[in-house]
């Protein structure tokens, strides 16, 4: 099975060696430790509620064509997953705020999976419907003539029912998912009703493998790739990270991103049982860099909310028994 793994994985690299063109939906370079983000079936796969929030700024001191300042995207996604074991299931939820000069893209996500125990690991399938909203502010653009009439002004904001559908295999040592989302290709009109604006279908797939080296160090290669489906658009990337983890406390890897950057990634994990854990990445642009800034940055903080101890009976108070 692991080697089935590593030749899928290579073969779907391959195939995605193409420039990417296009980016409609943001992208994190910690995504081994976003699941959720990437596949709804991927829900409760952890086996504890996690709490996480992240932020990335992308090509940092960017200008665009715009007249605000700092016209670098700009990124926070927060999301929380529970796993519902006795009913063989896991329920998530995220929301993201995405920037970038006059545009914005908003999200709430609902997601659920199903998880099917096999010989080896888990097999989940999951949905997740939510609202995708977009927004454009025209005020922000800095065009050639002032007070061209062509150019509307204000804000606009339109949200629509966004849907997506994935599945998750996880095991001890390792996991492959894939997931296809915007499934119902939402469609916005910004401006003029004669133009319209689709979400394209974007497909996804995750992989890694989890190698112990000694007693102390775990080595965690991982792979990301994300393929835009809109037609006439090449708009295919691949990220390959390669973490090491010292006593499950300390991490740091190195990764990169076809054709855009090296990344660089450092961690660690706090309090008992390790429920805290912080994350930060610095992106290295190696390419298209006469169109971007230099560096991206990224920082993750999670908790996993201890689990609930059946042991315990509840406290019962009546007024008879106070204490």
């Amino acid at each position: 099975m692991t080697r089935t793994l590593y030749v899928l994985v290579c073969l779907l690299l391959l195939l995605s060696l193409r420039p990417t063109f296009a980016q409609q939906d943001p992208q994190f370079s910690m995504y081994m430790y976003n699941p959720l983000y990437y596949n709804p079936a991927a829900a409760g796969s952890e086996g504890v509620s996690r709490l996480q929030l992240s932020h990335r700024t992308q090509y940092l001191g960017y200008q665009p064509t715009v007249t605000g300042d700092g016209g670098a995207q700009s990124t926070q996604l927060i999301s929380f997953n529970v796993p519902l074991a006795r009913y063989r299931s896991g329920l998530g939820i995220y929301a993201f705020n995405d920037r970038l000069g006059q545009i914005t893209n908003q999200t709430v996500q609902l997601s659920y999976a199903y998880r099917i125990p096999l010989k080896d690991g888990t097999l989940a399938l999951g949905v997740q419907a939510g609202l995708f909203n977009k927004g454009y502010d025209y005020g922000q653009l800095r065009p050639g003539e002032p007070n061209d009439p062509l150019i509307p002004t204000g804000r606009i904001n339109q949200a629509r029912p966004d849907f997506g559908a994935g599945a998750y295999y996880n095991t001890t040592d390792y996991w492959i998912g894939v997931n296809l989302s915007h499934i119902n290709q939402a469609t916005y009109t910004l401006g003029t009703d004669r133009s319209t604006n689709p979400l394209s279908r974007v497909a996804y797939l995750t992989a890694g493998y989890r190698l112990g080296i000694g007693y102390d160090l775990e080595v965690q290669p991982s792979i990301l790739v994300q393929y835009d489906t809109q037609p006439g658009v090449e708009a295919a990337t691949v990220t390959a990270n390669l973490v090491g983890t010292y006593d499950n406390r300390l991490w740091a890897g190195v990764g990169y991103r076809l054709g855009d950057a090296i990344m660089a990634t450092v961690g660690i994990n706090l309090m008992r049982n390790n429920a805290l854990r912080v994350g930060y990445a610095l992106d290295l642009i190696a390419g298209g860099t006469q169109a971007k800034s230099l560096t991206s940055h990224e920082v993750m903080v999670g908790y996993a909310l201890p689990a609930p101890d059946a042991r315990k009976k509840p406290i019962i108070r009546t007024p008879r028994f106070r204490y």
